[in-house]
Order: structure tokens, then sequence, then C-alpha cells
């Protein structure tokens, strides 16, 4: 079997779409399971092994990148024009190679399919642009309500990364439920519990102490419910905010104006900690050394974050009512969706009480061990058999 798959989300800054992509190569390359596997980039054909190797590159390299050169990144994604100019080169450019790879199973990790003459599996990781459009630009809320209906008309078969979305998808579409399979993602290796001694180097770098801080990572964005967190913590105690400083970690996203504005005064006001950068080889061990990670999205396709953080050994709040739950089962501290009170009280509650700390930390590391990218490979693969058989 040959697999075409599209690596555009391996440029940097990877999100949850280039983790997906990045993991999912990495074991198709270990388990030897596909004759061939081309990559597509958006600009050019390379093989797993190069694309790997490219994105190890090119994370290294995101941190000057966004310094020397973010201002023209920004204008061209925000210009409809170079947009669109884009998309278009980049639909050729496959279409050319397409048609001698029709014998190629296509995979789409990002919703929408590109030009493929042969069988095609699209993977839809939420629809927060149906139920929270008010989070996206506009332009890519357009995007996605034109174009996802012709990738589920087109697609051979779908993939969603939990139940609770395969669930919309067949609810809100229509789409036939043979048609969807739901598979869960899984957390690497490298993110498992550690000793304030092993953590020390790199918590020593942020001028953090091993478990004595609260854990934020993910883009910042309203629909991650970081005007949430940020309104709770400091909502605590002072006496709690100077024992365990909120430490915030992730790329700015859109619409979050007000955030930076937020964060930048409570850095002043309350010791507030705002890593713009953080390494993928430093980021276990932030994971390890924290004292509870937290979560509250209003609405996520699987959130991987908090699976991350559950293989670390570290207790998690989240979401009540998301596809988070079926992560954590019971293994978490659930709150109610933007509830600020709510979440004061739970994370009031496990900054106080080390023995629930440590329930929710043994629990969760259990729970963990059912997720992995091994098994989320294999079921993909599957996918991949039926639709070429």
């Amino acid at each position: 079997m040959k697999l075409l798959i599209n690596t555009e989300s391996l440029l940097p800054p990877i999100t949850g779409i280039g983790t997906y992509t990045q993991n999912l190569l990495e074991q198709f390359v270990a388990m030897q399971a596909l004759e061939t596997i081309e990559c597509f980039s958006g600009h050019h054909f390379t093989s797993a092994t190069q694309a790997l190797q490219q994105c190890g590159a090119s994370i290294e390299r995101a941190a000057p990148l966004a310094s020397s050169r973010g201002h023209l990144v920004q204008f061209l994604r925000n210009s409809s024009l170079a947009y669109r100019a884009r998309e278009t080169l980049r639909n050729s450019l496959l279409r050319l190679k397409s048609a001698r790879l029709r014998n190629f199973v296509y995979h789409e990790p990002n919703f929408i399919l590109r030009t493929h003459k042969g069988p095609c599996v699209a993977t839809i990781h939420d629809l927060s642009f149906i139920h929270y459009p008010h989070y996206h630009p506009p332009k890519r809320v357009a995007w996605l309500t034109r174009e996802l209906p012709r990738t589920l008309a087109r697609a051979d078969s779908l993939i969603t990364d939990s139940e609770h979305i395969r669930r919309e998808l067949i609810e809100h579409f229509c789409v036939r439920e043979e048609r969807v399979r739901a598979i869960h993602l899984g957390a690497a290796s490298c993110f498992a519990p550690r000793t304030a001694e092993q953590t020390a180097q790199v918590l020593d770098k942020h001028q953090l102490c091993h478990g004595q801080y609260l854990l934020f990572v993910g883009t910042l964005e309203p629909r991650k419910g970081i005007d949430t967190l940020l309104r709770a913590w400091s909502s605590l105690p002072v006496s709690l905010t100077q024992a365990f400083p909120l430490v915030v970690a992730g790329a700015p996203g859109w619409g979050n104006d007000t955030t930076l504005a937020t964060i930048a005064k409570l850095k002043q006001s309350r010791g507030l900690r705002h890593l713009n950068f953080v390494s993928s080889a430093d980021l276990p061990e932030l994971y390890a050394g924290a004292r509870a990670f937290v979560y509250p999205s209003h609405y996520e396709g699987f959130g991987l974050p908090i699976l991350e953080a559950m293989s670390s050994g570290v207790p998690v709040i989240c979401t009540h009512g998301t596809s988070m739950c079926e992560i954590t089962g019971d293994t978490a501290l659930l709150v109610e969706r933007g509830s600020v009170e709510h979440l004061v009280t739970q994370l009031q509650w496990l900054l106080e009480d080390d023995s629930a700390c440590e329930y929710f930390a043994v629990s969760g590391l259990k729970r963990a061990k059912r997720f992995s990218w091994a098994r989320c490979a294999s079921e993909t693969l599957s996918v991949y058999r039926h639709i070429s058989a």
C-alpha cells in the first residue's frame, strides 16, 4: 500500500494538527507497513524521512523566524489575494503529480481535501467554526463553510479525533455513520513523570521551581478559555498566586489583543509568567514540573495538551461537556464552560489539598497509558486498507 500525505502543517509554528501529522509519519516510518510514503509540503514532494528531518530543522528555527520575518508572514496570512494565489499554486502542483499517484491513498490531516484521483481520507479535527464562529477569522469560517461539505462528499472515509466530534459530524452534515471513524490521538513517550532533579536544568532556565507553578499550554486565543483562566487565577488569594504563579506557554492566536493586554498587566501586578516560545525539547520538563495543568478550553476536538499533562503525572483541570472528558474520564477536575467562580473553587482546592493533587496525578497517569501514537497509527492504517481494498 502506498500513501500520499499532506504535510503543510509541519511548517512552524507547529500546532495540534502539525503534531498529529508528525507523529503519524514517525509511526508509519517505524512500523514499515507502507510500501511508499510521498509527502506534499505545499510546494514540493519529499519522502517521509525528509519531511521529518525538515520539520525538526524548522522547529529549531521557529523562534528567530518569528522575530525576523514575523510581520511579513502575518501579512501574507491575512492577505486574501496572497492566500488565494498560494492555494491556487498548491492545488496545481498537487494536481500535476496526482495523476501519477492515483494508486496512492491520499490522507489530508487538515480538514480540506486537495485534488486527488485515487482513494482519499480526511481528518476532521473539530467543528468549532460552526459552534464558535466568533472565535475564528471570518475568512477561515467562510472557507471551511464552503469547502468542508465538498470534502465530506469526496472523501472515501473520514477520521475524527474523538467520538464527540464524530457524532457532531454525523448529526450536523448527515454523514453516514459507517464513513466516519473516531481515532484517539496519543502522547509522545517524552511526556513522562520526572523528579525535581530531572526537571532542574529546564526549569532553572525559565526561573521556575518544581511543583510550584500552574501551567497552561496552548494557542493564546479566546476559544482556549485563557481569559477565564486569567480571571480565575487573579481572583485567588494573593498568598496562593505568589506560591503558585501561572505560567502561560503558547503562540498568539486570533482575536487575542485583550488577552495579551491582560497577560501584560498580570505579569506586572501578580507575577504571571508568559513564555513566548518553549522548544519541543523543554516542553516535557515544563509539564512534569507543574503543580497542575489548567485547560478551560470552551471546545476541543480532542485536547492533546491535557493528555500530555496526564502522561507527565500532573493533575488536570479541564472543561465539562467537551471531548476532553473522553480522555480524562473521572481522573480530572471538571469545570463548567466559562465559569470563573467554578474554576476558582477547583484551583484553590487542588493547590491547598496535597492528597487531592496526588490522587488526580496518579489516576490521570494510569488512564493516559490507554492512549498512544502507535495505536493511533495502527487504526489509521486500517482505514487506509479499507478504502484501498
